[in-house]
């Protein structure tokens, strides 16, 4: 099975972060973001639905937009580091 495929799969039982899936396939959260945003995209081009629950600041609550899939450096709110991942499902469409 291709490793794409693999994500795609792993996304479509339960919300997942980046850290999560590398942890989980053994890789470096580098690597699989790569691919996370390829197999998102296929995803879609399929016709699946993308949840995605943002990335949240741990210090002041900041909520980042739903469009970002990868973990953001800091808050703009308040320059903390400390971040909650965003947490990403893919919802298939029955064909």
């Amino acid at each position: 099975m291709a490793f794409r495929k693999q994500l795609i799969d792993l996304l479509s039982y339960e919300f997942r972060s980046a850290s999560s899936l590398a942890r989980e396939l053994g890789m470096t959260r580098g690597d699989v973001e790569d691919d996370l945003r390829h197999a998102l995209r296929s995803a879609r081009a399929a016709g699946h639905d993308i949840e995605i629950v943002p990335a949240r600041c741990k210090s002041c609550g900041f909520v980042f937009g739903e469009d970002r899939v990868l973990k953001p450096g800091r808050c703009p709110q308040c320059k903390g580091s400390r971040l909650f991942e965003p947490m990403i499902r893919i919802r298939r469409n029955p064909l």
